[in-house]
């Protein structure tokens, strides 16, 4: 006859549960405070704890633990609004299957099954190293690989009759907007467009020094009537200008869909985006929902 003991039923518990609302936190990047993760956890482990008694069977079923697991998340990492709390609920769960594939895996692959059974923590242990890899990789991982990947989108920008093509990335914070239409600016590299731009403008962009003489040799470019000033904000610079183009067209593929801005305005950047050279422009948010 086997035995279950409260008291390992409640450590357990509350050792994943703690690991599980750290690699969430790290993951997610929010403040770790380890005062409200031990607290969440002790709620967690005396819940589970619970379930050992057939008569609250009730308080265990799925509708429930998903409360339950929201609650642990509210109090241990306080997330802050929806927004935050649906990210870190996702992150939450996919940690979770994440370490229970983990000690799956060990259970069939790494150790014979009689063993097992007489160290049953081993399965404790593997699902911890799981999660403390995600945890102290994971953010990084998703910030230079996964997050890129989503919020990257092959483009297309006409200048009359030709075409350059390039990865954008979409830039919730940048809200440029061009003063005489009101509408949302990308922000596109200059070597990027240097190619498609006629040789006195790339001309005066190269030479000029002077911002205020600069504005005034463009205006009197073969761009003129393409010419837009864009004023900017930014750490160290109150009341900043980037010299901006209307495009003909803008055409954004989303992988379902062409999105296609016509008339969109692009503010002309000097230096590089992305260190790696990964994309060539900032779309804003704006921008995909209008088009």
């Amino acid at each position: 006859m086997g035995y279950i003991y409260l008291d390992m039923t409640f450590l357990i518990n509350f050792i994943m549960d703690f690991f599980l609302l750290w690699g969430t936190a790290k993951l997610t990047r929010l403040e770790l405070n380890y005062k409200r993760i031990s607290v969440s956890s002790f709620i967690g482990g005396l819940y589970s704890v619970g379930y050992l008694y057939p008569s609250l069977s009730f308080f265990y079923s799925i509708p429930v633990k998903i409360l339950v697991s929201a609650l642990l998340l509210v109090i241990g990492l306080a997330p802050r609004g929806l927004a935050e709390f649906k990210r870190v609920f996702l992150c939450f769960y996919g940690i979770s299957f994440a370490a229970a594939g983990a000690t799956v895996a060990f259970y069939y692959l790494g150790v014979s099954h009689a063993y097992i059974n007489s160290f049953s923590y081993l399965y404790l242990l593997s699902g911890i190293f799981c999660i403390v890899l995600i945890g102290r990789y994971g953010s990084i991982y998703l910030s230079k690989k996964i997050i890129p990947d989503l919020l990257s989108f092959p483009v297309k920008i006409k200048l009359g009759d030709d075409y350059c093509s390039g990865k954008g990335f979409l830039d919730t914070g940048n809200n440029l907007r061009d003063p005489l239409t009101d509408k949302p600016v990308l922000v596109v590299e200059y070597n990027f467009l240097k190619n498609y731009l006629p040789e006195d403008f790339c001309r005066i962009m190269e030479e000029s020094s002077d911002d205020n003489l600069m504005f005034t040799r463009l205006a009197a470019s073969s761009m003129a009537y393409r010419l837009r000033l864009i004023p900017f904000t930014s750490i160290g610079k109150k009341k900043g200008i980037l010299v901006g183009i209307r495009a003909d067209e803008v055409i954004i593929d989303t992988g379902d869909d062409f999105l296609v801005y016509k008339d969109a305005v692009l503010a002309i950047y000097k230096d590089s985006l992305h260190l790696e050279g990964d994309y060539k422009m900032l779309i804003p948010a704006e921008i995909l929902r209008a088009a």
